[in-house]
């Protein structure tokens, strides 16, 4: 009988205990406001500061980009934007966003009409009239030793040695390939060789430089049989900048560097043009048009100090090869500039 009134005393003194759930109201983490703020673009800040909306370092950059608080007449009758600008108003906007940088690169992008079909011999080389490359080529010369070629290449790499050129040449016969096979050599942009080392160099190292675009071929002029080729060579990959089309036929391109004069940046991109409708004029399917139908596309010859034009028909003519133009730069906006301007 104790014992039993001793259980029944213990289960009484047992407390159950609940666990209770409790709701807590969700608070959403308020963001910084000036974390990931968006960046206006050049356009939405000259708007802005024409109605007086800006301060700050907006207003400055703004002003900036009206050139020294000078404004220039960009707008249209309905108070917006024009989205087509001459070259000199799309300079000034992207110098103003990457001035503290004046060795980043414009870039030129061509939206042409040449068809998928016919991309893969849309493509060329030109002496711009300011290189705006930064850094020099490096060039393997495959040569046998002792051959015109290699005399020839060897007189070039002095001359570029003495002119305090950054362009380099590494010039070697056969046994350089198995260098460059084994990776002992890699760093290297360009690449010549002669026609009696073509057929080795192509057996070791077609599948590595064909998709680089660097396999010699005498067609591009870069695999040559004498010492007077060699020299022509090396002159036209030292000043001379490969340029090629997607699939889609649109060329892009630098074309200078943020330092460059409005003079030098109008030079380079009308040359980069030039060059890109003359290619499309000569023929890109296999044909072959005569000299009469390429000029026909051409510039009139300058007259005193004026600067070159095209006609009415050329300009008819260039214009259905290129539809839009647009120029940018390395960290800066895209401006689509007007075609009567530049070409």
């Amino acid at each position: 009988m104790m014992l039993l009134a001793g259980r029944l005393q213990s289960l009484i003194g047992v407390r159950t205990s609940v666990r209770a759930l409790s709701t807590t109201p969700v608070v959403s983490k308020k963001s910084n406001p000036a974390r990931g703020k968006t960046r206006k673009s050049p356009k939405t800040l000259l708007r802005l500061y024409e109605q007086g909306l800006l301060k700050g370092a907006e207003a400055a950059r703004a002003a900036a980009l009206l050139g020294k608080d000078k404004k220039v007449e960009v707008q249209t009758g309905d108070n917006e934007l024009s989205s087509e600008l001459p070259l000199s108003m799309a300079r000034r906007i992207i110098r103003a966003v990457d001035a503290a940088r004046p060795n980043n690169a414009y870039e030129l992008h061509i939206v042409t009409s040449v068809p998928p079909n016919q991309t893969n011999a849309f493509r060329g080389r030109l002496v711009y009239p300011r290189d705006p490359r930064i850094r020099g080529e490096v060039v393997l010369v495959f040569a046998e030793q002792g051959s015109e070629a290699e005399e020839a290449a060897q007189r070039a790499a002095q001359q570029l040695a003495d002119s305090g050129s950054s362009t380099k040449l590494i010039i070697g016969g056969t046994e350089m390939i198995g260098e460059v096979s084994s990776n002992r050599i890699s760093h290297f942009t360009k690449v010549l060789c002669t026609t009696d080392i073509l057929p080795a160099l192509s057996r070791a190292l077609a599948r590595t430089l064909g998709p680089r675009g660097l396999m010699p071929s005498t067609k591009r002029g870069t695999a040559v049989e004498d010492g007077e080729e060699m020299q022509r060579a090396v002159e036209q990959l030292v000043s001379g900048v490969d340029w090629r089309g997607d699939r889609t036929g649109v060329v892009r391109g630098a074309v200078g560097r943020i330092s460059f004069s409005e003079s030098e940046l109008r030079s380079n991109v009308q040359a980069l043009l030039d060059a890109v409708i003359a290619k499309v004029a000569s023929g890109l399917a296999g044909t072959r048009m005569s000299p009469s139908v390429i000029a026909g596309y051409a510039r009139d010859e300058p007259v005193g100090d004026a600067a070159a034009t095209r006609n009415a028909a050329a300009m008819k003519r260039a214009l259905s090869v290129v539809k839009q133009v647009h120029l940018s730069s390395t960290q800066g906006p895209g401006v689509r500039l007007r075609l009567d301007d530049i070409l």
